[in-house]
Parts: C-alpha cells; structure tokens; sequence
C-alpha cells in the first residue's frame, strides 16, 4: 500500500492496520526541546491491549469515547472513558476495525469502519448498553468501508467512505449515507461537478451545512446544492488530503492534513476558510503530516499528527499550537506519546488526543491517549 492513501482510499482494511501499527520507528527517547509544554498533558494509556491503534477519539455530553483495532486478533476496539480509566465494549462483530467514532447525545454514539477479509462496510450504534450492527445498503459485490461518522446538531448522522469492486469498469469510489430521526439510510448523490473523491472526513454544521474533505478537495452542501471548494492556487497541482476539519467560530474553518513535497516528502498542512474564502495558514517546513485538529476552551488549535524525521520528533511524536506571534509551532508533548490520529475537546475544554505509545527498543503499536486539561 502507498502510504500516501489516506484514510478513506478503497484499499485493503488489513494492510493499512499493519502500516499505521508499523509506523512508529523504534528510536531511543530523546529529551524534550526547551520549549515543549508537557506539564498540562497527562497520559491516560489503556490497560490490557498490547498491540491496537486508536484511530479516532470523540466526546460529547459527558462521554469520551476513542476507537480502532486491537491487531492481537484483527477485531474493532471501541474503549469509553469511565472517569478514571477506559473500559472496553463487547462487539457484535468479531473481525474489521473502526475507523471512526462519534459520541452523541442521550448517550448514543457511533462507530464505523469494515468487517472481514472482505472488507465490508460496517456502521455500529452504541444505544446506551451495547454495540449494535446498522443495516446501512451498500451496492452488491462493494469492498472498501466507511472511514467517517458524524452526527448534526439535529441528530442527522452522516457516514461516508469508499467502495470498489473487481468487476472490469465496475469501480465506485464515491460512499456517503444520512440517517435521519425516522432510522431509515439514505444514499447522498453529490454531483460530478462537485465531487471529491473517496470520503475522508464529514463536518455537518447544520443539517442545510455539510463539509466533506475527500481524496480530491472540499465541498460543501448548503441544503440544496454542493459545490466543490476552490483551494488557495499553491495546491493546484500539488497531491495533497486533508484529513480533519472543524469549526473554530462561526464563519471560520481550519482543515487540515499533507501535501507532498519533493524536498521533504510530505510537509504539514493547515488551511483556513474565513469570509467565503480558503488561505493556508504557515506551518513549520518540516517532514510531517497533521491528522486531527481541535480547538481548546479559548478557541486555539491544538494539532496532532505524526513524523517519521528523527530530528523532528524521535518518537514520532507531533503537536502543533499557535506562540505569540500567531504561529503554528511544535511547543507541546505528550508524554510517552508516538503516532497521534484522533483529537478532540470535552464539554470541560479538556483536550483529548489518540494513536500509539512511542515504542524505545522495537516497532509496536501499543494504544495511547492523553488528555490536556
């Protein structure tokens, strides 16, 4: 697999666990830079799992909730947060992984990924006491998964991803469903104008407010029409993916992910949509790439993702946040922390973040999650 897919490429389930349980390169704990901030993070690593990777984390009215893969037997992993440590939540299905997670009101939350060698799209709903399978309709034959799942303010979820399947021409890239109060899935047509790709991500504002990053851009749907967002020129002919967006204020909107560089393989990226328009916001030059954002109780972002560049981070470890100056800079660590997929804030302005412990003398991916208070 190209490590250049994002999360929502049709590709196969198994082997991107492997890639991403790999990824963090055994490397001996180097100190802290001067400036790093690590007295406010707390690592809260879950008990009992040797190798998983938590992919995403999410909370909502009092429930934190992170997920992925336990690799030990190819399995989904939903933990939740029980106020002093995690608890791990029976699945009905015994093989796949979660790609994503959303916690929602009343105590509901919502998971999806694929199950299976076949790679088959899966989405789960917790009711409260137990995970159970949605009958979400998927075309005959369709590989691939679900990779994202959100829920609007009024309870509508969205899920999307991607399909394919072998058949000579019978390729679909395109997965992107609604469920609305009545329970029923509906299929999201997004027209050739306007698409984007394979689903990577899902920001639904409002209901008549929907932001979707794909394998190729932004759209965005109004509540009668998407249209397909124009990017500031610089990536015109870049590759690039974003892979989380979400809302600072109303009217402004930061994504962000990687774009590749022939110098540095991939560079971190940042964009910001303010007054209709998007403008990329300075990152430091450096060999990285951004997986999730979050904004804490003061409305600053707090970026989390990965490198693979020694000199950067020895574990792998990467954490962007604005200085003084209105910079993103590397200036926090989370201790003990390598990979960081997932980010989120709690009702409590609490930051939480997700992905795999820093492993010192082997490759692992032992689960990790911090919190920032």
């Amino acid at each position: 697999m190209s490590d250049t897919t994002p999360r929502g490429g049709a590709v196969r389930r198994r082997r991107l666990a492997v890639a991403l349980a790999a990824a963090v390169v055994a490397l001996t704990m180097g100190a802290a830079p001067a400036t790093a901030r690590t007295a406010s993070w707390r690592a809260v690593v879950p008990e009992g799992l040797s190798e998983a990777v938590l992919y995403d984390i999410s909370s909502a009215e009092g429930s934190t909730w992170t997920a992925g893969i336990d690799v030990t037997d190819w399995s989904p992993l939903a933990l939740r947060w029980n106020g002093s440590g995690w608890t791990r939540t029976p699945q009905p299905v015994a093989h796949g992984r979660f790609d994503d997670i959303a916690a929602g009101s009343g105590g509901e939350a919502w998971a999806v990924g694929s199950q299976g060698d076949g790679d088959v799209p899966i989405v789960e709903r917790w009711d409260g006491s137990a995970w159970n399978l949605e009958d979400v309709p998927v075309p005959d034959g369709a590989r691939g998964g679900f990779h994202a799942v959100a829920v609007s303010p009024r309870g509508t979820v969205w899920a999307g991803g991607g399909i394919f399947n072998d058949d000579p021409g019978g390729f679909q890239d395109q997965l992107l469903k609604t469920r609305g109060p009545d329970g029923t899935w509906r299929d999201v047509e997004i027209p050739a104008d306007a698409a984007v790709g394979s689903t990577i991500n899902v920001l639904p504002l409002a209901d008549d407010d929907v932001w979707l990053l794909g394998t190729k851009g932004v759209a965005h749907f109004d509540g009668t029409a998407w249209t397909r967002q124009r990017l500031p020129a610089q990536f015109d002919d870049k590759t690039f993916y974003l892979y989380d967006i979400e809302q600072r204020k109303p009217g402004e909107l930061w994504a962000v992910g990687l774009v590749e560089d022939d110098e540095l393989w991939r560079r971190p990226v940042a964009l910001s949509f303010v007054d209709g328009s998007w403008t990329e916001v300075p990152t430091p030059k450096e060999t990285a790439e951004l997986r999730g954002i979050t904004f804490d109780r003061h409305g600053q972002p707090v970026i989390v993702g990965r490198t693979r560049e020694p000199a950067v981070d020895p574990n792998g470890n990467y954490v962007l946040t604005l200085d003084n100056d209105g910079r993103l800079v590397r200036g926090e660590r989370p201790p003990g922390a390598g990979m960081l997929v997932g980010a989120d804030t709690d009702e409590q302005g609490r930051i939480w973040t997700s992905g795999t412990v820093a492993e010192f003398d082997q490759p692992g991916s032992t689960p990790y999650v911090a919190v920032r208070d």
